[in-house]
């Protein structure tokens, strides 16, 4: 049965040489098991009983998706009983599935000459055709049963699928205009079948015409008024677009001027449906999703002055005027939603984001409120909410913030409820939820939700380093240890990176040497940054070089005046230098700006009294 030229059975079942498939997508698979086709034998006791046996096992095998397996099989059945059906179509079947596409098409020739009426055999052959690239063979078979006996539909759009692709557009419209005639019923499909083709061999100039003609004959499928629309468009026909649009509402009784029975239905069994709102509104989306958002706002801002937009319109008109930067407008539009729909989750997110925008914090976390509350499931208002609250409480001296513990708890109940509704893919939502966790204490959260965050390369060194201080805070050092060494080792140049390993060691107390040049490395490419000079201080500090800590640390402060770790640094330094009094300025101003205030005013008790004084009592 194998070609000399092609493959021996030894070579089917050890390599094999896989043929690109180029079929269309259009083109439907012939069923391989009871297909339409003469009678013949279609059951195994017309099979010897030893190839019987080995048919119903290769083709369990092939049910199975085990194809290899199944043709070590279905080989031996077919070559015993090579007229018998059944067996034909399943060990042809795990041929093509192999990529063996030759010797698949030498069984369905075999087939077609013993039943040359079997128009499912033709059709089947022609789809192997196709994937092998021979299109003048596969287009044969596809005329023969188009013109012949009774063809179906599906054997007309095959023909013409595979004329479009070898650029006969002509000949392909042709065969469907045939098709027109003989499948009146299936007109709006094949009509479709023409854009779908014009629009394949960059003929898009011709769909309106054939859109006009396909209205003239089926003028109550939606969809055929949607392509022709979104043609003009396309085209850049705007009055086109928009007359079309506006003549299918009218038609579909979708603009108020028809109702009940005077509107037109769409056509019945089609699978076609109006659109959600209208067709102008369609439209008017089709421009927003092309990046021709000020086309979308227009027809949107019409249609809101005349008879009004439904709440789903409203909202991308409302997003439009924010991603735009037409704060007045935007403000007027999600005003007006947020007061016909106040249960509108959407609404009140949007309204948020105004204020927001505008740094009216505390009219946006109000919003962000009401949004969650009418929307508990949107994951967007939830995070803008814990984002919100996380600004509010990070605030010093916010005098909103009457009770930050009850902030703090807000925080929490918010981020646990966003934890279901985030995607793990959201890397910006996860990095919000890292700092909502890290912020009410709950570091074991914080730490896994950085960890996701910095999949995202553009997250990844901010996300790295806070899973590395929340492990470390949780008492992990070497985990911690680990994510600032993945960063390092990725990118070895960064000088922020550098200076978090360096400080990192440090505070540690481990691998001093190392740290000391990691740190440098940093200064190197900043040498004014107030964190490095305060980074290297402590190096050397840990080093026990005081003079030259003290000098890094002096130089720390000047660029960091108020930073509470940069003056703790120094006046741990002023202490072991015996400048007792600097270092206790350099306690208190810590304090002053905000420093851990048990740790510090430990460090401060632990000074000998100034001279002339009594030391405070416990």
């Amino acid at each position: 049965m194998f070609r000399s030229n092609r493959l021996s059975f030894p070579r089917l079942l050890s390599g094999r040489v896989l043929v690109p498939v180029l079929l269309s997508a259009f083109v439907l698979a012939v069923p391989v098991t009871g297909q339409e086709g003469p009678a013949g034998p279609a059951a195994d006791p017309d099979v010897p009983y030893g190839e019987a046996s080995s048919y119903l096992i290769g083709r369990q095998l092939l049910q199975e998706g085990m194809v290899a397996e199944a043709l070590r099989y279905l080989h031996p059945a077919y070559r015993s009983r090579p007229d018998v059906p059944a067996i034909a179509l399943d060990f042809q079947d795990a041929l093509s599935r192999q990529g063996y596409l030759g010797d698949a098409v030498d069984v369905m020739d075999k087939l077609v000459v013993a039943f040359p009426d079997s128009q499912a055999y033709r059709l089947r052959r022609s789809e192997l055709l196709v994937q092998m690239g021979e299109f003048p063979r596969a287009l044969a078979d596809l005329r023969y049963l188009r013109t012949t006996g009774d063809p179906s539909l599906e054997v007309v759009a095959a023909e013409a699928a595979l004329l479009a692709r070898t650029g006969a557009t002509a000949q392909a419209l042709d065969v469907l205009r045939d098709g027109l005639h003989l499948f009146p019923d299936a007109s709006a499909e094949i009509y479709l079948e023409m854009s779908r083709i014009l629009q394949q061999n960059q003929q898009a100039d011709a769909i309106p015409p054939l859109m006009e003609e396909a209205l003239a004959r089926v003028p109550d499928d939606p969809r055929l008024w949607l392509i022709r629309i979104r043609a003009e468009a396309a085209l850049g026909r705007h009055e086109n677009a928009l007359e079309a649009a506006a003549a299918a509402d009218r038609r579909f009784g979708l603009d108020g001027s028809v109702t009940g029975d005077e509107a037109s239905p769409p056509v019945p069994g089609s699978g076609a449906a109006l659109p959600e709102e209208n067709f102008l509104v369609e439209l008017a989306d089709f421009y927003a999703q092309r990046g021709q958002v000020s086309r979308a706002q227009g027809i949107l801002e019409n249609l809101a002055e005349g008879e009004g937009l439904a709440l789903g319109p409203s909202l991308w008109l409302g997003r439009m005027l924010l991603g735009t930067g037409q704060s007045a407008a935007a403000d007027s539009v999600l005003q007006a939603i947020v007061t016909r729909w106040p249960e509108s989750g959407r609404g009140w997110f949007l309204r948020g984001r105004w204020e927001d925008n505008a740094g009216n914090y505390s009219a946006a976390l109000d919003a962000y409120t009401r949004a969650v509350e009418a929307a508990p499931g949107d994951p967007e208002a939830r995070l803008a909410l814990v984002r919100m609250l996380l600004l509010e409480a990070g605030e010093p001296g916010n005098a909103d913030v009457t009770d930050p513990q009850e902030t703090k708890e807000r925080i929490r109940t918010h981020a646990l409820a966003a934890t279901s509704l985030v995607a793990d893919e959201d890397h910006a939502g996860q990095m919000v939820l890292g700092y909502a966790f890290r912020t009410v204490g709950d570091l074991e959260r914080a730490a896994w939700r950085f960890e996701l965050a910095g999949e995202n390369p553009e997250f990844r060194l901010n996300a790295f380093i806070q899973a590395s201080l929340c492990l470390d805070e949780l008492g992990r050092p070497e985990k911690a240890r680990g994510f600032l060494d993945t960063l390092h080792r990725e990118d070895p140049e960064n000088p922020e990176i550098a200076n978090s390993l360096g400080y990192f060691l440090a505070e540690k107390n481990q691998d001093l040497e190392l740290a000391e040049d990691l740190v440098k490395s940093a200064l190197a490419v900043e040498p004014n940054n107030g964190a490095y000079l305060d980074s290297l201080g402590w190096v050397y500090f840990r080093l026990g070089r005081l003079d030259d800590a003290l000098d890094y640390l002096i130089r720390a402060v000047n660029v960091l005046p108020d930073d509470p770790v940069i003056l703790e640094h120094l006046a741990v330094v002023l202490r072991d230098l015996g400048q007792t009094e600097e270092a206790r300025d350099m306690f208190r101003r810590a304090l002053a700006v905000g420093g851990d205030a048990v740790r510090l005013q430990e460090m401060l008790d632990g000074l000998p009294p100034a001279a002339g004084r009594e030391p405070r009592s416990p």
